[in-house]
């Protein structure tokens, strides 16, 4: 069995015990700090170490947690230490932390902006997901410039990337592939959250384009992925005007009659021509 696996079993043995004892929150707390002192390096090394007795470990293991967990936790943390799986506590942890949000009807949800959310955003961001997954949401908010606006959002195991980085990204990959299905191309929601922090003056600062300018001037813009005019006279409006699908490129025209049958005529007196030449040699 994988690790993950004997991990999940573990903490599924010790999620019964704590809702037969209804102190699901004691257990919660409990694991936490096992986990915690058997994430030291150094810890983790001694009651690994073959060549120390159980004894010894065993001694170790009560000094460290008796007065910080119940009688059970200290007792599951001395199996875990005589059966050589302190290594798991993380992912004993882990697992734990899925089934307690499981029974609770609860799921934790990571949310990256470029800006902090105000309370209006917060609440669209909570009411989506808790529509999408049935369940309450338990947010964890992250600020990251570096996206340039827009939100990247995880529950769970499922990415949405709705960041203007990932709409940049997108839009390059289309330039260098010729291929233009439109700016919006293989993305999530979430894009049109924010903009990128306001720039000098109060105007939102653009990202800067391939040369190295804002574009917010209307100098040096890279391809924009608005429609309307363009007054910048920097590039193209959209993505769907920097170049035409291979399907829509110019086809040669057919060759007028006249011009069909005296381009057939001088080709048969070119070949003429040349095997006069051969009976003269």
């Amino acid at each position: 069995m994988s690790k993950a696996g004997v991990a999940r079993r573990y903490a599924e043995a010790v999620f019964e015990i704590s809702v037969e004892q209804q102190a699901l929150d004691r257990w919660r707390a409990d694991i936490s700090v096992i986990a915690e002192y058997f994430g030291s390096h150094q810890l983790k090394f001694v009651l690994g170490e073959p060549n120390i007795r159980f004894e010894r470990k065993e001694q170790i293991v009560r000094d460290l947690l008796s007065a910080k967990v119940q009688p059970e936790a200290l007792s599951f943390a001395l199996v875990l230490t005589e059966r050589s799986l302190v290594g798991l506590t993380p992912r004993i942890k882990e697992a734990f932390e899925s089934l307690y949000n499981d029974y609770k009807g609860q799921i934790p949800a990571t949310v990256t902006t470029a800006v902090s959310l105000d309370d209006a955003t917060r609440q669209r961001i909570v009411s989506d997901l808790q529509k999408q997954t049935g369940k309450r949401i338990l947010l964890d908010e992250r600020v990251d410039p570096s996206i340039l606006g827009g939100a990247i959002v995880r529950v769970g195991d499922t990415l949405m990337d709705g960041s203007v980085k990932r709409r940049l990204a997108v839009l390059r990959d289309q330039i260098a592939q010729g291929v233009f299905s439109g700016p919006d191309d293989g993305l999530d929601g979430y894009s049109d959250l924010f903009v990128a922090p306001p720039g000098p003056g109060g105007s939102p600062a653009a990202p800067a384009g391939p040369g190295g300018s804002s574009g917010a001037d209307g100098s040096k813009g890279g391809p924009s992925t608005t429609g309307g005019s363009n007054t910048s006279g920097g590039g193209p409006t959209s993505s769907m005007s920097i170049g035409r699908r291979p399907s829509e490129a110019p086809r040669a025209q057919p060759m007028a009659r006249p011009q069909l049958a005296t381009a057939k005529a001088a080709g048969a007196a070119g070949g003429a021509n040349a095997s006069k030449k051969k009976r003269k040699r």
